[in-house]
């Protein structure tokens, strides 16, 4: 995947897996709702949380602005 696609998936994002969430983000709580759906970053069918509670996949946004 491109660059500019993934940053744009990861601002768009609202519903990511822990995979996604803990490579483009930071856990920011302990406690999350968790339901099984598409995950928006990587488009598996999996337990997905709100980007929220990974701070938005703010970490991976700045990381890509970066190098684009």
């Amino acid at each position: 995947m491109k660059p500019n696609q993934l940053l744009k998936k990861l601002k768009n994002a609202y519903q990511v897996c822990v995979d996604c969430g803990l490579e483009h983000g930071e856990m920011r709580t302990k406690y999350s709702t968790w339901w099984h759906e598409t995950c928006d970053v990587c488009g598996l069918h999996k337990q997905v949380t709100e980007a929220r509670d990974f701070y938005y996949l703010n970490k991976g946004i700045k990381e890509l602005r970066s190098k684009i």
